[in-house]
């Protein structure tokens, strides 16, 4: 009376017995079933606490402060229960001697109800204090987690909630230190990936390679998204399309391009008109669909990884006029610079001493492979790869 009624015939079972949810979260612990207790917690967001649940809570100290916390809602008070509950819930995987990955998937779904609340709280008062102190609590329980050996896999479960406070926070460099905390645990094989939800590390390869896209580091951004990518289930579109928001202008800055069916299955079509003009050298259009995408990409932090590769797109323009001067089907390594200058000026309005200032850039950073002659008026190509792959060069740019 007074639950909602619940589809999974787990909890539903328990939830018959004596005592509603906090018989039911007991019950759940003692059978080491997370899943069933993570679904429990769930119902929590939809239904009110029956007064047996609110009498029945005192058994127990966790069930206590999740309890007064959904008895209080959207308040202060109920994320200061809520905070307490998390506390309570990870002293108690420190203290328990027997099997404890289980009790990483209610904790998944402690942490994020806490930062939920304080996102809420802050955006009704317009202030962060909320968020600050989920920060305040997270780091603490994090570094209690952590200085326990066998005990960091839960650690990975605080540092993804603290990612994600930072960057609502706007204090991205702050994720460094947690990260990297997390990489050198990952090193020592302090927790086994293949034994974790597969929640928990999706999350996780997201954020880690959302930091690393702000940081600068593509490649190993690169790395961390397509992990993401390769454990999320297919079913998770709108998982799947937030991970290759970022992954897809990573990949691009490596001379990788997207399917069009890739892009429409996910919904990345705005990205079509990037990854269209950046693959055939069409600069003025890149230009355009850069502008036009503009805010999108910078509220997503995007934005300077794609404007970078322009650089892309002049040099696989360069290698278009490259190919149209054949002589009996050979390409000549020694053109005339005019047909370029032609091509710049067509594409990007530029003079023939700007598309000299760009072909030397372009010479300089590795993306072709040879030199100019201002006396003859010629571009050198080499003869042995004049355009080297873009993943040996493009980090230069």
């Amino acid at each position: 009376a007074g639950f909602c009624t619940l589809t999974w015939c787990g909890v539903a079972g328990v939830m018959e017995r004596e005592g509603g949810f906090c018989r039911a979260f007991l019950d759940f612990c003692d059978l080491n079933d997370g899943m069933q207790l993570y679904k429990l917690l769930d119902t929590t967001k939809s239904c009110k606490p029956t007064a047996k649940d609110k009498e029945a809570s005192i058994q127990d100290e966790v069930t206590a402060a999740i309890v007064v916390a959904w008895c209080a809602g959207e308040t202060s008070e109920g994320l200061e229960f809520a905070l307490k509950a998390v506390k309570k819930w990870s002293t108690r995987y420190l203290e328990r001697n027997a099997k404890v990955r289980w009790m990483l998937t209610p904790m998944l779904w402690l942490t994020a109800r806490t930062r939920q609340l304080a996102m809420k709280l802050d955006a009704k008062s317009d202030c962060r204090r909320f968020r600050e102190r989920v920060v305040e609590v997270s780091r603490e329980v994090f570094t209690q987690l952590h200085r326990d050996k066998d005990r960091r896999e839960g650690a990975l479960v605080i540092s993804c909630e603290l990612v994600r406070l930072y960057f609502s926070l706007g204090q991205v460099s702050q994720c460094a230190f947690v990260l990297s905390t997390v990489g050198a645990a990952s090193h020592n094989n302090a927790f086994d990936p293949v034994k974790l939800p597969k929640s928990l590390l999706v999350t996780l390869y997201f954020l880690w390679g959302r930091h690393l896209v702000m940081a600068g580091k593509i490649e190993e951004a690169e790395e961390k998204l397509s992990k993401a990518l390769s454990i999320c289930p297919p079913k998770v579109g709108r998982n799947r399309r937030m991970i290759l928001l970022y992954l897809v202008p990573c990949r691009l800055r490596l001379g990788r391009y997207p399917s069009r069916g890739l892009l429409e299955r996910n919904r990345l079509q705005s990205l079509s008109g990037i990854v269209a003009a950046t693959s055939s050298g069409n600069v003025r259009q890149f230009n355009e669909e850069l502008e036009r995408q503009e805010q999108e990409l910078v509220c997503c932090g995007t934005y300077w990884v794609v404007e970078k590769l322009r650089v892309v797109a002049y040099r696989n323009l360069v290698r278009n006029v490259f190919e149209l001067a054949r002589t009996d089907g050979a390409v000549k390594s020694k053109q005339d610079l005019e047909p370029f200058e032609q091509a710049f000026l067509w594409q990007d309005d530029c003079t023939p001493k700007e598309t000299s200032c760009l072909l030397a850039q372009l010479i300089y950073l590795g993306a072709v492979r040879g030199y100019l002659s201002d006396t003859h008026r010629k571009v050198v190509f080499s003869k042995e790869m004049p355009f080297p792959p873009v993943s040996a060069w493009s980090m230069k740019a």
